[in-house]
């Protein structure tokens, strides 16, 4: 069963008691930011890598701001899978460096991560996010080789916010939109990745409006006012705002990830439908006990913990069966 309100998975990642402040406005977002502390999942120890580059530029958007990834390559034997990481907050907070441990501790498996620092609402809202994302899938590819990884062998995994980016930007890679994102230099460029991880993602907006359950306030405020804009409604629809409405004949195969407890959980089980209706091959995880965001909290949850290893031994098979063939 879900909580009543977010506090419960908030205090878990924070490492302190959290009193739900529910946002009211747009407005109030850049001021929670600065509140929106996860020092606690980053604590020592750090997973060994062998490089760690933070804040490698990609491109300048169009209003000139700078579109980066933090990179992390772990030891041993190269190439490796590159795997590219969309970390989430309600597209509205947080950064890659918020999600250095997490990226450490994929690294440690045997990954090339990518940790994107997309745009953030409201002052970038939709679609710069996924823009952004798509760009970053295209710029794995391409310069994956710089960073000790094989661009044949290119995984992308998300969680909350960053899953509905995963999926919206695989949508979009392997759909027929005809919309004018803002591609910059590498336009058709190939980035469709060969496996997708999900983690407790929004897919499904019309379905969250009947189901908000525990997110109450950061729905409206973030997921809809702050990331959709005025007239978000016209928007709930649209295969990159909710990829389990799109085609989603081409994705790769899927990893979906939940805790029983999440209130997203409806929201995992909706593109799960989705997917196995598209034949798509699909492993769907419901972890019990498990509440939102337990993908960071392996030193606090046995069971997270227990999830993660066998999301990695899938990853490594995903990108094993490229490689063999």
């Amino acid at each position: 069963m879900p909580h009543p309100d977010n506090s419960n998975w908030m205090s878990q990642l924070m490492g302190r008691p959290v009193r739900l402040e529910r946002p009211t406005s747009p407005d109030d977002i850049p001021a929670r930011r600065e509140k929106f502390d996860l020092s606690a999942t980053n604590s020592e120890p750090l997973a060994e890598v062998a490089e760690a580059h933070r804040a490698v530029p990609l491109r300048a958007r169009r209003d000139g701001s700078a579109l980066t990834v933090d990179v992390y390559v772990p030891r041993g034997q190269a190439p490796f899978p590159a795997l590219v990481y969309l970390h989430g907050s309600m597209f509205c907070l947080a950064s890659a460096w918020d999600f250095r441990k997490l990226a450490r501790r994929y690294a440690e498996q045997g990954f090339t991560v990518f940790v994107v620092d997309y745009a953030l609402a409201p002052e970038r809202p939709f679609p710069w996010a996924v823009e952004d994302c798509v760009y970053a899938l295209r710029w794995a590819a391409a310069n994956a080789g710089a960073y000790s990884a094989d661009p044949e062998r290119l995984l992308v995994a998300g969680d909350s916010a960053g899953a509905n980016l995963a999926a919206a930007s695989i949508a979009y890679l392997t759909g027929n939109d005809a919309r004018e994102l803002d591609e910059g230099d590498l336009a058709g460029a190939p980035g469709a990745p060969v496996g997708a991880a999900l983690f407790y993602g929004i897919f499904d907006f019309p379905l969250l409006m009947q189901e908000p359950f525990s997110n109450v306030g950061s729905i409206e405020v973030m997921g809809n006012h702050a990331y959709l804009g005025p007239h978000y409604l016209t928007l709930h629809r649209d295969p990159l705002v909710s990829p389990a409405l799109a085609d989603v004949s081409g994705f790769p195969p899927t990893y979906i990830s939940c805790g029983a407890e999440d209130s997203f959980l409806g929201q995992s089980l909706s593109l799960a439908k989705a997917l196995a209706l598209a034949n798509v091959p699909l492993t769907l995880s419901v972890v019990q006990g498990a509440d939102h965001a337990f993908a960071q909290l392996e030193h606090v949850l046995p069971q997270a913990a227990e999830e993660m290893e066998r999301v990695f031994s899938w990853l490594r098979r995903s990108a094993a069966v490229v490689e063999a063939g």
